[in-house]
Formats: structure tokens, C-alpha cells, sequence
């Protein structure tokens, strides 16, 4: 962590083993889900992935810090972080095939385009990259407003940190100290943008400050340091302290979706770097560390999670389409 949060959040007993274990079990569903995703990709069973592979240590170790009463306002890439909320591997599998009892959109976008989930407090955004930055310091302002003991969770890439709208909300964030934290996971592309072309300080933490935000920056393949990181940002928000900017760095595995050739413009070392550095395989060494579980235990939870994404998968692939005559129905016509 390259810099402390700004205030003093209220001291919080350090996390006990099972907590971690359960951030284990929701890092190897997201996996095996993404895995899933890009074997029905491959046999022309689904029709697209934008793939999560790299980012959910840190997507899964932000949302364990959350409470049930707190709210989440995911970016498109945000498998990892619906997972650990709540979401069952059948309710995402009738998603990727756009079945009409799909629970995001009603079949109504492609996978991850929406992760709207009112009874997880997961809430709608649009797709347009960062539009969903205002909405979520909305919603933080509207729990303050209604003395709520809530907090409000917004993650996104660091493409995002480039449109007005990122700047607009974290403004009014620090103008209103709304109850919320922001997580840019920085894989330093913008689909094939390199990170060199949309910032002249690649250190986007430290755009907190002319805001009034607390800031810092976090190792995103470091799961223990990122829930501790979100912990301590969640307790100040929640305490009156205002919201908190963290920047976690992580390394893009998968290209951005399954119509995207990396090789293009990505080095091939680079690429070879980010597949070695599996934040997952890194938290099941630490955990191995700590005496907290074993590789049998973990290769158990790994087959345990194939075996449900691969249920869940046949199992959707089989219920109703959507229904074309209602095709306009919940669609706004402007």
C-alpha cells in the first residue's frame, strides 16, 4: 500500500481465517465460471466473454468488506465482484445465454453489460464506460440524506479514469463526503489504449486529493492487502469520514472480450508476465503460508466450482428465450 488513508477510520479486529477462506472459495467460482464462459465461446454455445481473469482478488476482497445493508455499483467487468455478493452460478449462466429469466437484464444484454441485482443491492448501470460513476455518488448522497448505514462501492477500469464523469462524481464526492468508496482496477489498457496515452501520472490515486478524497494505492493481485485496504475505506465512509480513492493494480490475463486480439498490440512477454501472475494462485500460497489450507483442500474447492459452473451452464442453456413479442417491454424509448 504506497500511501495511508486520510482520517482515522474506527479499529476493527484483524480478519479471521474463515473469513479469508470464503474470499478463496468466491475467487475459485469466478474462475471457474470465467473458464466456462470462454469454453462455451469456443463452441459456439455463447456468444461472448469479457473476462474477469486477473482482477478478482481484488473485485472479491472489496465486496467481502462490504455489509448485506451496503450497496454495489459494478463495472461491466465485474464477474468477481457480483460472485462474492450473491450471484449463483445459474442466475450468471442465464445471462450468458440471454435467457428470459435471466435476473440482470431479462436476456436483454450481453454478459456483464448489466449486473442489476435489486435483492443483492446491486444496482443497474449503463454500459457507457464510467457513466456509472455518478449514479453510484448518487446513491451514496441519497443513503446520507436518509441517515442510512450504508456505504456505496463503485469499481471500475482505469479507461474510466479518462471521461468526464469520473471527475464530475468523485467532485461531488468530496464536496458532500458521501459514504462511499471507489476502486479503479488499473490493468493499464483501455481496450488497447495503453495507460501512457490517457494519463500524464499513471499514479491515478493520487487525483483523490483535488477532490478531498482520501487516496491510495494497492497491489490488486494481493488479496489480503486489498481487504484490508477496503476494509479501512469502508469503516471511514461509514464513520462520517467521507469517501476513498483506491487505486489497485492488476495485470489483465484474458484479452478484454473474445473479439479483442491482444497480441496486437500487447507485448508477448507482457502477456506471458500477467499468466504468471494468477492472483489466485498467489492467495492459495499466502493461505498455505498462514497454515489456513492445504493444495488438497484447494484442488477440492477448484473441482467443486467447475463442477457447479458446469451445471448451472447445461442446466440455463435449456430454459426459455425470451419471449420476441415482448421485446420493448422495460426498454426505454426517449
Amino acid at each position: 500500500m504506497s500511501e495511508a488513508l486520510a482520517g482515522v477510520p474506527p479499529a476493527m479486529p484483524p480478519p479471521a481465517p474463515e473469513e479469508y477462506l470464503r474470499i478463496h472459495r468466491w475467487m475459485c467460482l469466478t474462475k471457474a465460471l470465467d473458464d466456462r464462459m470462454h469454453m462455451l465461446v469456443k463452441q459456439g454455445r455463447a456468444p461472448f466473454v469479457g473476462s474477469c481473469r486477473g482482477h478478482e482478488g481484488i473485485q472479491v476482497a472489496a465486496v467481502a468488506a462490504l455489509s448485506d445493508r451496503d450497496w454495489l455499483v459494478p463495472h461491466y467487468r465485474g464477474l468477481g465482484s457480483a460472485v462474492t455478493r450473491g450471484l449463483t452460478a445459474r442466475e450468471w449462466m442465464l445471462a450468458v445465454f440471454a435467457k428470459a429469466a435471466d435476473p440482470l437484464s431479462a436476456g436483454r444484454n450481453i454478459p456483464g453489460g448489466c449486473f442489476a441485482h435489486p435483492s443483492l443491492n446491486i444496482a443497474p448501470v449503463s454500459q457507457v464506460v464510467a457513466t456509472w460513476i455518478p449514479k453510484a455518488v448518487g446513491l451514496a448522497y441519497a443513503t446520507k440524506l436518509r441517515g442510512e448505514d450504508a456505504v456505496t462501492l463503485c469499481t471500475f477500469g482505469d479507461g474510466a479514469t479518462s471521461q468526464g464523469d469520473f471527475h464530475e462524481g468523485l467532485n461531488f464526492a468530496g464536496v458532500h463526503r458521501v459514504p462511499a468508496v471507489f476502486v479503479c482496477e488499473n490493468n493499464a489498457y483501455a481496450i488497447s489504449v495503453p495507460l501512457s496515452l490517457q494519463a500524464g501520472n499513471s499514479q491515478l490515486w493520487r487525483r483523490a486529493a483535488g477532490y478531498g478524497l482520501a487516496g491510495l494505492q494497492v497491489d490488486g493481485g494481493d488479496v489480503p492487502a486489498c481487504y484490508e485496504a477496503v476494509r479501512q475505506a469502508v469503516a471511514l465512509a461509514r464513520s462520517g469520514g467521507g469517501a476513498t480513492l483506491i487505486e489497485a493494480l492488476v495485470k489483465r490475463i484474458n484479452p478484454h472480450t473474445s473479439e479483442d486480439d491482444q497480441t496486437k498490440y500487447r507485448p508477448a512477454g507482457e502477456v506471458g508476465e500477467a499468466g504468471q501472475a494468477d492472483p489466485l494462485v498467489r492467495f492459495e500460497s499466502w493461505l498455505e503460508d498462514q497454515r489456513w489450507l492445504t493444495s488438497a483442500h484447494a484442488e477440492q474447492v477448484h473441482q467443486e466450482a467447475a463442477l457447479d459452473a458446469g451445471q448451472a451452464a447445461d442446466w440455463a442453456e435449456t430454459q426459455p428465450d425470451p419471449d420476441p413479442a415482448q421485446v420493448l417491454s422495460h426498454v426505454f424509448l426517449g
